[in-house]
């Protein structure tokens, strides 16, 4: 019974991704699903009960084990960003989307029944990068918020997303990723020293 109904999940939220939920029908999830009506609604009592099981299946995968192996802290905070957007931009080529969660969260953010798991999950990811921001901005001796710029890089990811999905610009996507990991080193720079006051001395250690 739950193998059935996680088959249907996964290959319905590939179908959401790229056409978004409210561009999704029963009759489409049925199809790629290879299930009958009877079946999908023994599993789920509405299509907005299946769109809060995929939601629901986002945060699991970013809180859960898989969501640790890409942000494991045995990686710098650099590289768990850049395996974050090598995640993203495999999503784009393969199933022509781009980040699932932004699209989901653009189309759906004020919507119910879909606000509270969509901030669960949105709040699973800051909290990810809010980690690493906090990990580099020690590492460089840095005076930052980190959930602040945490948002802010959630954001542009989200935002491109989001014009991707209008515009359907495969190299201004590509490029607006590159650019993330450049938003945090300009938020997040190195400490500078103090300078010397003129006719002040500092023995020699």
């Amino acid at each position: 019974m739950g193998n059935r109904r996680q088959h249907i999940i996964e290959l319905a939220a590939r179908v959401v991704y790229r056409q978004g939920f409210k561009g999704t029908s029963v009759e489409n999830v049925l199809e790629i699903a290879g299930v009958g009506k009877g079946n999908f609604y023994h599993y789920f009592r509405s299509k907005d009960e299946l769109g809060i099981a995929i939601i629901a299946e986002m945060e699991k995968w970013l809180s859960g084990a898989q969501g640790d192996e890409m942000f494991s802290p045995t990686k710098s905070p650099l590289q768990r960003l850049r395996d974050y957007i090598g995640y993203v931009t495999e999503q784009r080529h393969l199933e022509n989307h781009g980040d699932p969660l932004g699209n989901l969260a653009a189309e759906l953010g004020d919507t119910e029944p879909f606000v509270k798991p969509l901030r669960k999950a949105l709040d699973a990811l800051t909290e990810r990068f809010e980690a690493l921001v906090s990990e580099y901005a020690l590492e460089l001796g840095s005076q930052v918020q980190p959930r602040v710029v945490a948002r802010s890089l959630v954001a542009h990811l989200h935002g491109l997303s989001t014009m991707y999905k209008v515009d359907r610009d495969e190299q201004a996507f590509d490029e607006g990723l590159k650019r993330t990991e450049l938003i945090l080193q300009n938020q997040v720079k190195p400490a500078v020293p103090a300078p010397q006051r003129e006719g002040s001395y500092t023995a020699p250690e």
